[in-house]
């Protein structure tokens, strides 16, 4: 349940969920429900909060653009306090350096794998040409990636696995610049202006949405397994910073870059006018829940939801800290 309006007040009436706007009221059974999440303004009761809670329904706050920024913890989260203890040890004894190696190797597959895949299609013969080498580059880096022994020093290891992947992110973003090329997209922006008045960088916007969107359900999967959200390997601490869960979207992120492709060819109509930059949004997040969550891809042989494999994929990093795997399958997108 997404609640994307303005005014909208959530309640409990027996075993549903009463929501009320200026628009009328609808009812939801909570057994119905696996999570609601609220980017409008809204009014939750306390009743409300109990009982999602009690019944294990996730309950996410986020901004109007995705970003998480609070979630509903309930008592019975799941996971035992040993997930926890393994993942601070593991910022001492090397198992994070490993862990680092194993997100950006899944990351580098997939944008490999994006070029290729957008190679194929094109018809411009230098355009397919150079998607294609751009695709052959960052494969190697793969390829060497997965043959390197990181070591032991997060500190050394995260400098010199971070610097692999800014070199191959220079090549691949040169790369989808000529996918989003029909759409204004020039480079890679973390913040692009979507105030009222600003031109619409529909590309750039998506992108960053989707990446929220990404780390609000892989938050959920964190919190089930009691996993401190906040203590990761790949990215530095900092006071308020999820840190894992940005982590653990990084070989995700390609798989979103090619949604939002997909998205932008399907919905040129929506871009042409800067007026529909807010339907843009709320027309995107829904899509988010009910397409992009449902694609299906392979993971440990067999095909599955890709909400289903984020939560396999946290739960690969658990047995990884616990000693159950000797190491961490990546979802991986075929091209």
């Amino acid at each position: 349940m997404v609640v994307d309006g303005f005014g909208v007040s959530l309640s409990k009436k027996r075993g549903r969920i009463l929501v009320r706007s200026s628009e009328g009221k609808w009812e939801f059974a909570i057994k119905n429900v696996r999570e609601v999440i609220v980017s409008g303004k809204a009014s939750i009761t306390s009743d409300l909060l109990k009982t999602l809670a009690a019944n294990g329904v996730g309950l996410l706050i986020t901004s109007y653009t995705g970003l998480p920024l609070a979630r509903l913890m309930p008592a019975r989260a799941g996971g035992t306090a040993r997930n926890r203890v393994e993942q601070y040890r593991a910022l001492e004894d090397g198992r994070g350096c490993w862990i680092i190696k194993y997100l950006l190797l899944g990351k580098l597959r997939n944008q490999a794998s994006n070029l290729r895949y957008y190679s194929k299609a094109r018809k411009d013969m230098e355009e397919k040409t150079m998607l294609y080498d751009k695709a052959s580059m960052i494969k190697e880096f793969a390829d060497k990636l997965e043959k390197k022994d990181p070591g032991e020093g997060l500190k050394a290891c995260r400098e010199e696995l971070m610097a692999v992947e800014a070199q191959a992110a220079s090549i691949y973003w040169d790369g989808m610049r000529i996918v989003y090329s029909d759409y204004g997209f020039r480079e890679r922006l973390k913040r692009p202006q979507i105030r009222k008045g600003a031109e619409l960088d529909p590309v750039n916007l998506l992108l960053n949405i989707g990446y929220n969107l990404l780390a609000g359900t892989i938050w959920k999967y964190v919190i089930h397994f009691s996993l401190d959200p906040f203590a990761g390997y790949l990215h530095v601490e900092r006071s308020g910073r999820l840190s894992l869960v940005y982590d653990l979207i990084e070989p995700f992120r390609p798989i979103m870059d090619r949604f939002v492709a997909s998205y932008l060819r399907s919905n040129k109509s929506m871009i042409k006018s800067d007026k529909k930059k807010m339907d843009l949004i709320v027309d995107f997040k829904r899509r988010y829940y009910d397409d992009f969550l449902s694609i299906k891809s392979r993971y440990r042989g067999r095909k599955h939801r890709l909400e289903t494999i984020m939560f396999m994929y946290v739960e690969d990093i658990v047995s990884y800290l616990n000693g159950r795997k000797t190491y961490i399958p990546t979802p991986y997108i075929p091209w």
